[in-house]
């Protein structure tokens, strides 16, 4: 969204000396709004989120060059599924019933698919002040961007009696809840968000000399910079090279990982997981872990009976024991092993004999495998694999290495390997795999020419070994 205004961050509209103001979230850079790291997506499978150029200018939303977010949302995901703020990050506000502009909340919305998107305000403390989901969030216009508009005024008479502070705020970007199941995904297109509310305080910045926010300590953490001690600040070591059947790799840059049908599993217990990127290398970061469950499948799981050894990568500020779980859910059994004392502050580089896992007799069919810390614990998590066997020397590796140009490029680049090269995954710096080809070639093409401008990451494989590279798209 982008208008004249006295202030970009979100438009303030002074009403005589009153602490009234207008919000209006626009998305666009240098806001709070326009953050995307202030912005997070619910429900497993969770939706993808990004912010980009208005792709579809038409409708109430004539313009191709405003920024506008972007939801990416699967039929799986739950029917709440949706997006929420982090806490702080808009600032603080209460709604003043008495004050007529005080009760409409509109956005403007195009969805690629007929569905009602509703809305909710939470308080710091993770109360709901208000959650509409009805029909007034009706779309039945698809593919053109129409104006929702929802009526508050329906506060319950404490909430208006002595009004909470709001600081979050959620879109249901397609509320199915109560009603036929969702039979299809979509893309949904949000922009100009607005509302009026008494102002409390300012949104939280970096620099101000408070723990606020997200952050998880004073103007670090979080959105912010990292904070010393909190976080890692490079990436968890690269593993070895080594033959595809030598290894069953859960996560890692460094192989071709298995198909996980469930990432975390709605059982596991943790306050948050995110996937993100240190130093362009793909982690796992977890806060509140009591433990993290994840699911290979329920048909014939993955066959670890072969495999000599488990490897993993932890980094943590925590020092409470670690410890993983596999399961058989099929033959029935489940085995833990430790890490051993747990360091913190580093990455910590874990070999666990497989003979650890002695009480699992049948490990030919492995469903679940679970990270299981001995209490609430800050984590992250790379290069989790099984393997037998000794690494490659590095001239077998060198074989498999792969040529990309050109780099930047505006449109199309080349791939090319002196062996087959199997398969490629561009992935967007959200985490998304955006584009996947199995060439079976010794050389690709891929074009890139639709994508927004920014950096990617391209996985290729050859000979069951995985490199990760990065590539501009000018």
């Amino acid at each position: 969204m982008k208008k004249i205004t006295f202030l970009s961050i979100l438009m303030f509209s002074f009403l005589g000396f009153s602490q009234q103001q207008q919000y209006n979230l626009g998305f666009e850079p240098s806001t709070p709004s326009g953050n995307i790291n202030n912005w997070t997506s619910f429900e497993n499978p969770n939706p993808g989120l990004s912010i980009v150029d208005n792709p579809t200018p038409n409708g109430v939303n004539t313009s191709a060059t405003t920024k506008v977010l972007k939801v990416d949302l699967v039929q799986g995901s739950a029917c709440y599924a949706g997006l929420i703020n982090s806490h702080g990050t808009l600032g603080t506000w209460r709604f003043d019933t008495s004050i007529p502009n005080n009760v409409t909340v509109s956005l403007q919305v195009n969805k690629s698919f007929a569905g009602k998107v509703g809305i909710k305000f939470i308080t710091p403390t993770n109360a709901t002040v208000i959650e509409v989901t009805t029909n007034e969030g009706l779309v039945n216009t698809v593919n053109q961007w129409v104006t929702l508009s929802w009526n508050i005024s329906t506060l319950n008479t404490a909430e208006q009696a002595a009004p909470n502070s709001n600081d979050q705020f959620v879109v249901f970007v397609d509320f199915t809840c109560g009603g036929p199941d969702r039979t299809t995904g979509g893309t949904i297109l949000i922009d100009n968000v607005t509302w009026n509310a008494n102002k409390i305080t300012d949104p939280a910045t970096c620099s101000d000399g408070i723990q606020n926010g997200s952050e998880t300590g004073v103007d670090c953490g979080g959105t912010c910079a990292p904070c010393a001690g909190q976080e890692p600040l490079v990436a968890a070591p690269t593993p070895p090279a080594r033959n595809a059947a030598d290894v069953v790799s859960i996560y890692s840059n460094a192989y071709a990982n298995v198909t996980l049908s469930e990432l975390p599993t709605s059982w596991s217990q943790l306050a948050s997981f995110t996937p993100v990127q240190i130093q362009s290398n793909d982690t796992w970061k977890m806060t509140g872990c009591e433990f993290l469950g994840m699911v290979t499948n329920y048909g014939s799981g993955v066959d670890l009976s072969t495999m000599e050894k488990m490897h993993i990568d932890y980094w943590t500020p925590s020092s409470n024991d670690i410890g993983v779980k596999i399961v058989n859910t099929i033959g029935g059994g489940e085995a833990f092993a430790s890490l051993g004392t747990t360091v913190t502050g580093s990455w910590q580089s874990i070999d666990v004999d497989m003979t650890a896992f002695a009480a699992l007799s049948n490990k030919t069919a492995i469903t679940q495998l679970l990270i299981d810390p001995s209490a609430p614990s800050i984590l992250f998590i790379d290069n989790f694999y099984f393997y037998k066997g000794t690494a490659l020397n590095t001239s077998n590796f060198e074989l498999s290495s792969v040529k990309m140009y050109p780099n930047p490029t505006k449109n199309t680049f080349t791939i090319e390997s002196k062996n087959t090269i199997q398969s490629v995954s561009v992935i967007n710096m959200l985490a998304q795999k955006v584009l996947f080809v199995n060439p079976n070639a010794v050389s690709a093409s891929l074009d890139l020419s639709t994508f927004q401008n920014g950096i990617y990451i391209v996985k290729t494989t050859v000979d069951g070994n995985v490199t990760s590279s990065k590539i501009i798209k000018e």
